[in-house]
C-alpha cells in the first residue's frame, strides 16, 4: 500500500489528523513505512520543543500537536494490520 492508498483510507478524524499535522509531515511521502517514520520523528520534535518551552516560567503548552501525530500513527497502524 502507498500513501495514497492509505490517506482515501483514513477515517475523517484521521484526515482532520493528518490536515493539522501536515506542517510536519511534508512532503508526504510514497512509501507508508517512510510516513510513519516522519510521523515517529515529528512527535519527537513536538515533544522536544513541548519541553523547552516548558522549562520558561508562565508558559502553557499544548498537546493538540502531539495528540493529533499519535491518532494519525494509531490509525495508519491499524489500517496496515487490517490489509
Amino acid at each position: 500500500m502507498n500513501s495514497t492508498e492509505l490517506i482515501r483510507a483514513l477515517s475523517k478524524k484521521g484526515t482532520e489528523d493528518l490536515s493539522s499535522s501536515l506542517q510536519w509531515i511534508k512532503p508526504i511521502p510514497e512509501d507508508v513505512n517512510a510516513l510513519i517514520e516522519k510521523i515517529d520523528m515529528a512527535l519527537k520534535i513536538v515533544k522536544f520543543s513541548q519541553s523547552r518551552c516548558a522549562e520558561k516560567p508562565g508558559v502553557k503548552t499544548s498537546n493538540e500537536h502531539i495528540d493529533s501525530l499519535t491518532r494519525l500513527k494509531s490509525e495508519i497502524e491499524s489500517i496496515l494490520n487490517k490489509s
